[in-house]
């Protein structure tokens, strides 16, 4: 006599909607997972208060300084990410060329490129002031660039357009696109006549 097992799996109404809850539970392990290790890799190796990085040329010369209030170091992307950021260029007598303020800050480690971000406010040893939202220190290169809208102040004159690539002191820069001037003359002193 023989004798055939067999088993058979019934399935009813409720069968889609229990494999639903089931592939939801499967996604929401795998969801938390991905959570983790992001987070994981997103944690800062160091957290610095008061930051401070100079960078210096030949026989110490003091290029620039990068300051912030708060400072996230990533060892292993060879990054620093900072809050509330100010970056003071030098000329070779050691007098203030310019002033970037930002609310965010980057420094690439290996390049020394820097990127600011947000209510970015560039300010020159004479006056002239560049407003944006984004800019680049391209350090090999000894330039900052912008891909966003910018607005270049100097006295009562402004220009408005995209893109921006010049020096750190604003003395030689160019507007991408969409250039617009507002030029004031100045008023005549006295009433001529």
């Amino acid at each position: 006599m023989e004798i055939h097992i067999s088993r058979s799996l019934f399935i009813g109404p409720a069968a889609p909607a229990l494999l639903a809850v089931l592939l939801s539970f499967a996604g929401c392990a795998k969801e938390e997972s991905t959570t983790v290790q992001t987070v994981e890799r997103r944690m800062p190796d160091q957290v610095i208060t008061g930051f401070s990085l100079d960078e210096t040329a030949g026989k110490g010369r003091k290029e620039w300084t990068f300051e912030a209030h708060k400072a996230f170091v990533y060892e292993k992307r060879n990054v620093l990410e900072a809050e509330l950021v100010k970056v003071t260029f030098f000329d070779e007598a050691g007098g203030v060329r310019s002033v970037i303020t930002a609310r965010e800050g980057r420094i690439d480690s290996n390049s020394r490129d820097m990127d600011a971000r947000g209510d970015v406010v560039v300010t020159g040893a004479d006056g002239i002031v560049l407003r944006t939202e984004s800019l680049t220190w391209q350090n090999k290169a000894r330039r900052i660039v912008s891909e966003d809208s910018v607005t270049v102040i100097r006295k009562s004159d402004v220009l408005t357009g995209w893109g921006f690539r010049g020096d750190p002191d604003l003395g030689k820069f160019e507007i991408l696109k969409g250039m617009r001037a507002t030029i004031r003359t100045a008023e005549p002193v006295g009433g001529g006549g």
